[in-house]
């Protein structure tokens, strides 16, 4: 009785969201971890993967990053009572338009990028496409999940919202790793991108049911 007394009487704060969102940044090195124990299972280097070995590798990935998907939604709804399926405002015109306009900039900067539409650069068979792009939408789920829950860190330490503090956070992160596993044109991209995703998910009102849609539709093409 008196465990779940302090407990409720526990105030959640910065520090509570700064913990969770490190943990969904946390979450893309699962699939780094796996990498390393993968090809020892499989018995081929991940350099000599086919098809099938890609595959699965994808659809581990996918499972893995599900699960902690899930696991952190539950644990900030249970320990820090912050349900992120409940932020559901609806988007005003305005905030349609601008995250248009953002989506717009960013798919433009991956055609760039990727000299070329994106889907149609890689593309090379359909079960290659679909697998690629099932575990893409995994993979927006997290991005989601660090913006999110990096926003709500951003807004409990500086008193202040509206300004894009979750794509700040995954820039910082997810962006800056990216520059020191894959150079600093890639990395440069991926912090851009970062800031980007942040805009969008500010622009929709923080409801994580369209950002995830949005975010998910521009992280593919």
């Amino acid at each position: 009785m008196m465990a779940n007394t302090v407990r409720a009487e526990k105030k959640i704060g910065a520090s509570d969201y700064l913990a969770l969102a490190l943990y969904a940044f946390a979450g893309f090195g699962l699939e780094v971890v796996l990498s390393m124990v993968l090809p020892s299972i499989l018995g081929v280097k991940g350099s000599e993967y086919t098809l099938l070995h890609q595959c699965i590798h994808w659809g581990i990935t996918c499972l893995l990053w599900g699960g902690m998907a899930l696991f952190l939604i539950r644990l900030s709804k249970h320990k820090y009572d912050f349900d992120i399926m409940r932020l559901n405002a609806t988007p005003d015109a305005r905030g349609w338009l601008l995250a248009l306009v953002v989506s717009m900039i960013a798919i433009a900067a991956t055609t760039i990028v990727w000299e070329g539409f994106k889907p149609v650069q890689e593309y090379k068979d359909v079960v290659r496409f679909i697998f690629q792009n099932v575990y893409y939408l995994f993979e927006a789920a997290l991005i989601l999940l660090t913006i999110a829950f990096g926003q709500k860190f951003g807004e409990s330490l500086f008193k202040r919202d509206g300004l894009p503090y979750g794509g700040m956070f995954l820039a910082l992160t997810w962006g800056l790793i990216h520059i020191l596993l894959q150079g600093g044109a890639t990395g440069g991209y991926a912090f851009f991108m970062s800031l980007l995703y942040g805009m969008i998910y500010i622009m929709l009102s923080k409801n994580v049911r369209y950002a995830y849609v949005v975010i998910a539709v521009v992280f593919v093409l």
